[in-house]
């Protein structure tokens, strides 16, 4: 429940024409081309756990010979009353064989176990590839944001220019200040159209590689929700590679099962039925039909220590599995605690970028005043006013840095 409410609040009240970042995180997974790669995983041991469950179907072989012998057996037997039989050296058999195995001491139910914990963790590695996708659509959409700011900044700054020269013109032409300090405000315009030139050329390319991510057609005019990361305080680390490792270590123990249904007993019955010459009765010089049955019981109990080495090798691999996901859990509180670090420099950031703001204002209005009156030059003015719109955007620049910062900390917990 507390996943789900944490991704929630990732959503914000927007437009309907305007993207979400957990919208184009659903998107981008169902887009990747593995996405659909579970269900063939899934149809795969299906059909090899059923191709294990035929060794309990009866076998059935069909068998035909015809030979010729050089001898034959024959009874040497000197006796008025009784001839013995003269076999021939031709034979004859044609016979059906029929095996049924009733017990395997647990053999191909422990192999489909183990084919059962392989398709978790092939389902599951694709889960985490899909769950990787959600730090490229956050490198991805956190930029075209950027450039958006940066755009809009821009196109402010450029109107605040714009009507200063109407005002310039207005007063050149009353002759109260000379032309001269008109051309660095044109110059600005030209400097600030070849910026925002740029900026879109940069957005269209951010939006190209939304699409390509996505498999959705976004147009470049489309609006992206700012996402409102929630609560961070959270330690838990819920990443899908923590689950990965669990299942490696199930499976170990289901391959150590295996290892000691090997040394359990087997037991089969078995039959044969046909027609040939001689039969089952190898003095009788007839073709005739014959059939037998019976029981086999097959038991080696003694492997030379193969069961027990099969187990430790499996408990080493546990050991190893355990050890890697120590490394992986370090890695990503390492990585947390980066982020965290991010998050409070661009708090700090903030806050004095409102009072840079504050006083880059009180400049620009001084300034203007004494432009209106000539006693600077355009370029000063200029100078300042750059001074306040790069004082805006990196205030915007933090603030967005700020909220990606929150977003990629919950991308690595694992949120």
């Amino acid at each position: 429940m507390k996943i789900l409410l944490l991704i929630t609040t990732l959503i914000t009240g927007s437009p309907n024409d305007s993207l979400t970042l957990e919208y184009c995180y659903s998107k981008a997974e169902l887009n990747h081309p593995n996405a659909k790669a579970i269900e063939l995983y899934e149809s795969s041991t299906k059909l090899r756990n059923k191709n294990l469950g035929i060794n309990f179907l009866p076998k059935l072989t069909l068998n035909g010979q015809a030979s010729y012998q050089s001898d034959v057996t024959g009874l040497q037997i000197s006796n008025p009353f009784f001839s013995a039989p003269k076999m021939n050296k031709d034979m004859y058999k044609l016979s059906i064989d029929i095996k049924q195995l009733i017990y395997d001491g647990g053999l191909t139910s422990s192999r489909e176990e183990v084919e059962l914990k392989q398709l978790d963790i092939d389902r599951h590695k694709i889960f985490v590839e899909l769950y990787a996708l959600k730090q490229k659509v956050n490198d991805i959409y956190f930029s075209i944001l950027l450039l958006k700011e940066k755009f809009k900044i821009n196109e402010v700054y450029k109107r605040d220019i714009e009507n200063k020269i109407l005002e310039l013109e207005s007063k050149i032409r009353n002759g109260s200040i000379p032309p001269g300090n008109i051309y660095p405000l044109q110059a600005q315009i030209a400097t600030i159209e070849q910026e925002m030139n740029s900026i879109k050329d940069d957005i269209r390319g951010g939006y190209s590689m939304l699409s390509e991510l996505t498999g959705v057609e976004i147009s470049p005019d489309s609006e992206l929700s700012i996402p409102n990361p929630g609560n961070i305080d959270d330690e838990i680390i819920l990443r899908p590679e923590n689950k990965l490792f669990e299942l490696k270590e199930i499976q170990f123990n289901a391959l150590s099962e295996l290892s000691e249904t090997k040394l359990l007993p087997k037991v089969s019955i078995f039959g044969q039925a046909g027609y040939g010459r001689p039969a089952l009765n190898m003095l009788k010089n007839e073709f005739e039909t014959f059939y037998f049955v019976g029981l086999n019981f097959q038991w080696n109990p003694l492997d030379w220590g193969e069961e027990k080495n099969e187990k430790q090798i499996y408990e080493i691999n546990k050991e190893i599995i355990k050890k890697e996901k120590e490394t992986f859990n370090k890695n990503i509180r390492v990585k947390l605690n980066k982020f965290k670090s991010d998050i409070l420099k661009y708090e700090e950031l903030l806050k004095k970028d409102e009072e840079i703001i504050n006083i880059r204002a009180k400049i620009i209005a001084v300034t203007e005043s004494q432009l209106d009156n000539g006693t600077i030059t355009g370029t000063t003015y200029i100078t300042e006013t750059n001074n306040l719109n790069q004082a805006k955007l990196l205030q915007r620049t933090h603030y967005l840095q700020l909220i990606q910062s929150k977003i990629n900390y919950l991308t690595t917990k694992g949120y």
